[in-house]
């Protein structure tokens, strides 16, 4: 019998394994390259789900870090993960699998793709973590089911509904990996109900009793250790089940039971103490949380999203209550004419049905609107009950469809026993379970999104020793209490599975949100690096200057995907960090990113020397690939016209209101001490232009006339007093005027253009 048990075991598991699967198929086979995403949002939660579980491995690996603290985001504030959705149930899978997945995912890199093996190997995890999850909590709820009285055919259909709920994809498009537990919900009402059955027979058996009662409390602190919402979520199914399993019992069973449940629940507050976040949860500090009005919370919308699957939205699907509607209707109907062996246990059956009301009224929000009036619901009691702190209430349609499904199943199974074996038993479960999956879109893909491009600079940080911070530029940040800058600027995070250091941009929920809300526009520093307040240099400096060391700040890196490769804004933040010499190293560029290192950092600055050929000349050419480490104020961004690549100068800093063109443009190199000819190939726009070229404030003699039409180069000798040290070289181009397309009615071009230039190039001289 027990082999017959594991056979069949294996083979539940084996099944719901296989449902899993067909519905992950998708990040599964492309788990190395992609992460799930909701289609309706161009983000989602990936990034921090994934940076979780690398802090919690950092953390335990190093001596003086709690997993429940953290100044890695948000740098260089401490932030609490109290209430952070950390989720460390999973964290065992994630990191069985991680290091091998990444390996693999190594060995098939070469070169730069290589940074992209952590990113890759995280990715394979979590989707480990998605086919467990889903697999527990088809099996579990089958076995809970069948525990209740269920036959295997409808168990089965039950658990695959479970397991196919729209709130499971939902929650993989999130990476939400701390809504796929609601396994947690019926295992408990299993093992309390196995607590009382054993409790029945102690004290003969009452070791085994206190088993059970230790076993609760250590499934009580994993559930809390996958979110604390389910306690809260589960409430209205634990209660009246719970007492439920008591009803009619002896005193003694009763007074008994109660006594074991308050073991596990001090076993549970004992290992939430050593192995949870009870000590920092009871220290939390609340203040700067900003609590969803409960207008805003987000709930299942009425009444469509009741009856069907939303595609953008949680929904209860499009079984749950018309497979309610349909059994307690079918029960009415036949039970009159059904042998009275054949009907249902009514305190079973009922008990479920009862269930239901609750969490699906809950799960509507604080309000419907039913003919035009807006009708008051319970879930506003509760908001305010809690302080705003729950602000998802669509959650609760996970209990109410698996009361609804607990009521279906225990209906139907003796509905259907009277019938032919190979009907009741095979042919409607089966056709139940098909309804099931075709409602699911069992073999729909998943929508998938491609793994942020993985860059060698942030695994070259990685390797470094030192501790720093690195600010990601735009800067922005969340907390799920709203955003600063656009959503895609937190994802920077992502990035810390790389290089492991501290980080300004981020996402941590129920944080205090002052640590990243001074950066939306009360601070010059961080508000100008996200596009949100203009350049105050001398104010930007100074902060740079305070907190590059005292942080420290190790690297500031520009994400030109999300500044915009063609944005004045890109080239303003160049020019002003490659002016503040003083403080920054000359920028790297790979791809779309340009890392500028501090001076601050131990590994020292790199030469901001140009290129140079056999004969010994430096050359700038402008517009190229790799200009961005010269440039100054004053340009425009890189053209390719017809192979050609220049910048114009006109550019003026971006001001709150309109200030005349600065007629200057800046280059920065460094180049040997000496004596050199400066070749410059230029080309002015609409009319003549004069052009004077000075060195480190020295005139290179008298002003020159551009031409309009061609490129043309003209040749300047500069003495090497005006290239002193050659460092930091200043080149500035002064000029006459610059004229904008639009006033002249040639296009609707607004800049200011003065002359165009293709090259710069720097001849040393022989002394």
């Amino acid at each position: 019998m027990s082999a017959r048990r594991s056979v069949r075991a294996a083979a539940v598991a084996g099944f719901y394994a296989l449902l899993a699967l067909a519905a992950l198929h998708a990040p599964i086979f492309n788990a190395a390259t992609h992460v799930p995403v909701d289609p309706a949002f161009s983000v989602t939660d990936y990034y921090h789900f994934h940076w979780n579980y690398w802090w919690i491995r950092h953390a335990l690996a190093t001596p003086g870090l709690s997993i429940y603290e953290t100044d890695y985001v948000f740098a260089p504030f401490t932030s609490s993960l109290a209430l952070h959705t950390l989720t460390p149930f999973w964290y065992p899978v994630w990191a069985l699998v991680e290091p091998l997945a990444t390996r693999v995912a190594s060995s098939h890199a070469a070169g730069s793709h290589a940074a992209g093996s952590h990113a890759a190997g995280s990715s394979i995890s979590m989707t480990a973590v998605f086919f467990t999850a889903f697999v527990l909590n088809g099996v579990v709820f089958y076995a809970f089911l069948r525990a209740e009285g269920a036959s295997a055919g409808w168990a089965l259909a039950g658990g695959a509904l479970i397991q196919q709920l729209p709130i499971m994809a939902n929650s993989v498009g999130w990476t939400n990996v701390n809504l796929l537990g609601w396994f947690w919900l019926p295992l408990l009402m299993l093992t309390w109900a196995q607590l009382v059955r054993t409790a029945a027979g102690a004290p003969r058996h009452g070791w085994r009793a206190l088993a059970w009662a230790l076993l609760l409390g250590a499934s009580v602190w994993a559930m809390l250790l996958t979110d604390l919402q389910y306690p809260l979520l589960g409430m209205s199914l634990f209660v009246p089940y719970g007492l439920a399993a008591l009803w009619r019992r002896p005193r003694a069973l009763v007074l008994r039971s109660f006594a074991l449940l308050l073991v596990g629940a001090a076993a549970a507050l004992i290992l939430l103490w050593f192995a949870g976040p009870l000590p920092y949860l009871i220290g939390y500090a609340g203040e700067g949380l900003s609590p969803t009005p409960a207008e805003r919370a987000v709930s299942i919308a009425f009444p469509d999203c009741f009856l069907v699957r939303c595609e953008r939205d949680v929904s209860l699907g499009a079984l749950v209550l018309p497979g309610l509607l349909a059994a307690l209707l079918l029960d009415l109907t036949l039970r009159r004419i059904q042998p009275a062996r054949l009907r249902p246990r009514l305190l079973r059956r009922w008990l479920w049905l009862a269930l239901v009301p609750v969490p699906l009224i809950l799960s509507a929000g604080a309000e419907v609107v039913i003919g035009g009036l807006a009708v008051p619901l319970p879930y506003r009691l509760l908001h305010e009950a809690l302080g705003g702190m729950f602000r998802y209430p669509e959650r609760f349609a996970a209990p109410a469809a698996i009361a609804a499904a607990a009521f279906i199943a225990l209906t139907l199974t003796p509905l259907t026993r009277g019938l032919d074996w190979r009907v009741g038993r095979i042919g409607l479960p089966a056709a139940a379970l098909l309804l099931v999956l075709a409602e699911a879109r069992l073999f729909r893909p998943l929508p998938l999104q491609p793994l942020p491009p993985a860059y060698a600079a942030h695994a070259r940080m990685g390797e470094e020793p030192w501790r720093y911070v690195i600010v990601d530029v735009p800067t922005g940040g969340s907390s799920g209490e709203g955003y600063v800058g656009e959503p895609v600027y937190a994802t920077a995070q992502f990035y810390g599975l790389t290089h492991g250091k501290r980080m300004v941009n981020g996402h941590l929920s129920r944080v205090n949100t002052w640590h990243y809300m001074y950066m939306r526009t009360s601070d010059p520093m961080m508000a100008w690096l996200g596009g949100r307040r203009y350049l105050e240099p001398e104010a930007v400096a100074a902060q740079m200057r305070e907190r590059i060391p005292a942080w420290p700040i190790g690297y500031f890196v520009l994400h030109q995907r999300w500044i915009g490769r063609e944005a004045p804004a890109l080239v303003e933040i160049v020019g002003a960090f490659n002016a503040w010499d003083d403080l920054l190293c000359p920028p790297e560029v790979e791809a779309d990113l340009i890392v500028y290192r501090t001076r601050w950092h131990p590994a020292g600055c790199a030469a901001r020397t140009p290129p140079h050929d056999a004969a010994g000349s430096y050359r700038v050419d402008l517009g190229a690939d790799d200009d961005l480490r010269y440039l100054g104020h004053g340009w425009h961004r890189a053209e390719d016209i017809f192979g050609t690549t220049l910048r114009w100068a006109g550019a003026a800093v971006l001001t709150a209101e309109p200030v005349d063109v600065p007629l200057e443009a800046f280059l920065y190199v460094d180049v040997p001490p000496g004596a050199y000819r400066l070749t410059l190939a230029a080309q002015a726009f609409h009319e003549p232009r004069q052009l004077v070229v000075s060195i480190n404030g020295t005139a290179l003699g008298a002003p020159v006339q551009i031409e309009v039409g061609a490129l043309e180069t003209v040749v300047f000798d500069v003495p090497a007093a005006a290239i002193g040290t050659g460092q930091h070289v200043t080149i500035a181009l002064a000029y006459d005027a610059a004229l904008r397309p639009v006033d002249l009615g040639m296009a609707a071009d607004p800049r200011a253009l003065s002359v165009a230039v293709e090259s710069l190039v720097l001849e040393p001289l022989a002394p």
